[in-house]
C-alpha cells in the first residue's frame, strides 16, 4: 500500500492483480469498501490473439488501440442504437482518419463514414461512424444494435477499440469486451 498526497487529503492505493484499487471515500463503519481507479488500468499493447488474427484474416493491417469504455445503459438501449465514443478519444480518433474521412465524419449534413467494427468473435459489422453535432461526440449507430444483440453486451461491460485499416485502406475497427 502506497499513500499519495492529492489536493492536501492523504490517498491510500492499493495495486492488486496489476489494477489500482483504492479505499472509497465513503467509508461507513470501518468497513473496507474497495473501489477501482480505472484511469491506472494498463493498456493493452495489442488486441488479444484471437482478434488478432481475425483482423488479419481481413488483411487489417496498423492496428491501434484507442481506448477503453465500460458500457452504459445507452449504449445498450436498442432505441437509441449508438455507441457514444468517450470525448478523449475523439481527437485520437480523428487524427487517424484521413482528410476525407474527417471532413465527411464532422460534416453538417451528418452523413459520416460507413466502416466495419469486428466483434471479438471476429464477426464483421457494418456501421455509420459519424458525429453528433449536439453532443460534439463521435458515434457508432446503424448496426451497432446487431452487435450488441450478438454479443449479450450488458452495462458494466468492458469495450477496448482498436482501429485498423483494410488493403484498400479503409477504416476498420475492433472490439473486444471484457465480462
Amino acid at each position: 500500500m502506497t499513500t499519495i498526497r492529492l489536493f492536501g487529503n492523504d490517498i491510500k492505493v492499493i495495486r492488486l492483480f496489476g489494477i489500482q484499487i483504492s479505499p472509497s471515500p465513503a467509508l461507513k463503519n470501518n468497513n473496507m469498501q474497495l473501489q477501482r481507479v480505472d484511469r491506472f488500468m494498463n493498456m493493452p499493447d495489442s488486441p488479444p490473439p484471437s482478434l488478432r488474427l481475425a483482423i488479419q484474416s481481413v488483411q487489417g493491417s496498423r492496428s491501434l488501440y484507442m481506448g477503453w469504455k465500460y458500457l452504459e445503459n445507452s449504449d445498450i438501449n436498442i432505441n437509441l442504437s449508438r455507441f457514444l465514443i468517450p470525448a478523449e478519444w475523439c481527437a485520437k480518433l480523428l487524427n487517424h482518419m484521413t482528410e476525407s474521412e474527417s471532413q465527411k465524419i464532422q460534416s453538417e449534413d451528418d452523413r459520416g463514414i460507413n466502416v466495419s467494427v469486428m466483434d471479438p468473435r471476429g464477426n464483421s459489422h457494418d456501421m455509420k461512424f459519424t458525429e453528433w453535432k449536439s453532443l460534439k461526440r463521435l458515434v457508432f449507430n446503424r448496426g451497432w444494435n446487431k452487435l450488441v444483440e450478438n454479443n449479450q453486451l450488458q452495462k458494466g461491460n468492458l469495450l477496448h477499440l482498436w482501429h485498423f485499416r483494410t488493403p484498400d485502406n479503409k477504416p476498420c475497427f475492433a472490439v473486444n469486451i471484457i465480462r
